[in-house]
């Protein structure tokens, strides 16, 4: 499950975001996501909406990982996210779920939903 929750954790950073060769490593070609806005996308409309990503002093807090085996190389990641602006404000409450596949020798992300959930309390965040 550590080997999952790295990856999640390097997918909310805008670097990661940026990096091509990083996310053809995480992102199964025919990855497909379901927002918490309701928009779905596909792996052409992530990169795109990737690309166009602006940088931030933001950040993305995760929490409350639960890793469930659907098949040994087929996995469930569920937890919950926050956004957190440079002043500390915390928006956008989401539980997540993503599937993520073994491909060859690493895993790939090749399913994900946020669902707009209540605020929940933070723990473990070095956020300010």
């Amino acid at each position: 499950m550590d080997i999952l929750i790295e990856q999640e954790i390097a997918l909310h950073q805008y670097e990661t975001r940026q990096c091509k060769s990083e996310i053809s490593r995480l992102i199964h070609c025919d990855f497909k996501e379901v927002g918490e806005s309701g928009l779905s996308y596909d792996y052409l409309s992530i990169i795109e909406m990737m690309e166009n990503e602006k940088p931030s002093n933001g950040s993305i807090h995760s929490q409350d990982y639960e890793c469930i085996p659907l098949e040994s190389s087929v996995q469930l990641l569920l937890y919950q996210s926050v956004s957190v602006d440079e002043t500390g404000n915390l928006s956008h409450f989401a539980k997540r779920s993503s599937i993520w596949v073994l491909n060859g020798t690493h895993w790939q992300l090749k399913y994900h939903q946020g669902t707009v959930c209540e605020p929940f309390n933070i723990i473990n965040t070095d956020a300010p």
